[in-house]
């Protein structure tokens, strides 16, 4: 029996792309539930806000079925012996950010010795733009990164934007669709090596539930896999969602910025919500490898695909698609 009703709590608000969708198109009603969908630091409908350090416990005690992300707290839980945790699927396999640049920059190696605005702290941001810094042949301590003191005090991606168009700072990293806004302002998108990594919508949760409510697990994935074939196919209406939704809270003012992140997010998601194994030895890399008390916990040990694999088996995400080719997962980037 499904449950009629299912509550998620995302990491972030830059995850909501795909969950207003997911929660809005209608999509959720057809496999038998209704979805609340809350957001940590942000209180969007008059909803107690939930600081992010409280994510693991608020899944752990029940107050959410489900939660978009949390990519570190899993190992350590794992490592102390609290085995609960457990991935069900990823819908995202590469990094999403943007670098905006001043004009005078024409090379990532343009950037040492310079001021440069972070989206984010979190390991899977900062850490892996970092690595792509590197990779691109940056000596990144000769940088000056701001914005790393994390909390819910993050500056908006339009005010980093406006920050470098001002000539504060030469560059930043910023969510779509405000890599466009600074091209609208003369600005440039810096093209650094794309690195998988894990990030936005990975689907945690509280395994001691998954076990007890199977059926609403297996009519939750399927519905993902429905909405990122949704957001895929239905533009329009994704945008008109996206509009109404999230457009007022990250403040995207025009129709071009909409579909920009649109496009940006269809081009990304996976219709078969897999983790790729490269995108998961990143971040395990980035957040847990070089700590000794947690890194004899294997990469893989936190991720349970078997319900995923089931309805794959089924055929029902070729169903959507036609067949597996169309189905086929974005590629990401070997060199990690």
């Amino acid at each position: 029996m499904v449950n009629p009703k299912v509550t998620m709590l995302c990491s972030s608000i830059s995850h909501m792309p795909l969950h207003f969708v997911w929660r809005d198109s209608g999509i959720t009603q057809k496999h038998g539930f209704e979805m609340t969908v809350h957001v940590t630091n942000h209180s969007l409908n008059g909803e107690p806000r939930v600081p992010m350090s409280d994510r693991a416990e608020r899944l752990l005690d029940g107050t959410y079925d489900f939660l978009s992300g949390l990519h570190h707290e899993t190992y350590i839980y794992r490592a102390r012996g609290d085995k609960r945790f457990v991935y069900l699927a990823q819908t995202q396999n590469d990094w999403d950010d943007r670098v905006v640049v001043a004009p005078n920059i024409t090379n990532a190696k343009d950037l040492e010795g310079k001021k440069f605005y972070v989206t984010s702290p979190a390991p899977c941001v900062f850490g892996n733009l970092q690595h792509s810094l590197r990779l691109a042949g940056v000596d990144v301590d000769r940088m000056e990164f701001m914005g790393l003191s994390g909390g819910s005090g993050r500056m908006p991606s339009r005010s980093m934007v406006e920050m470098v168009h001002r000539g504060e700072v030469a560059g930043a990293s910023v969510d779509l669709p405000f890599d466009f806004v600074g091209q609208q302002l003369g600005l440039r998108i810096l093209d650094i090596p794309s690195v998988p990594v894990i990030h936005n919508t990975t689907l945690c949760a509280n395994r001691e539930w998954v076990l007890r409510n199977e059926e609403t697990t297996k009519a939750l994935l399927r519905s993902l896999i429905e909405t990122i074939h949704f957001f895929k196919t239905q533009k329009d209406k994704v945008c008109e969602i996206l509009e109404r939704t999230l457009a007022p809270i990250i403040d995207m003012r025009s129709a071009q910025e909409i579909e920009h992140l649109h496009r940006g997010w269809s081009d990304l998601l996976s219709p078969k919500p897999y983790p790729h194994p490269l995108a998961v030895w990143n971040v395990y890399n980035l957040d847990v490898a070089h700590d000794p008390n947690v890194n004899f916990i294997g990469p893989f040990e936190i991720w349970d695909t078997s319900y995923l694999r089931e309805i794959d088996d089924s055929g029902f995400v070729e169903s959507l698609y036609g067949d597996a080719r169309g189905a086929a997962n974005p590629a990401v980037n070997v060199a990690i």
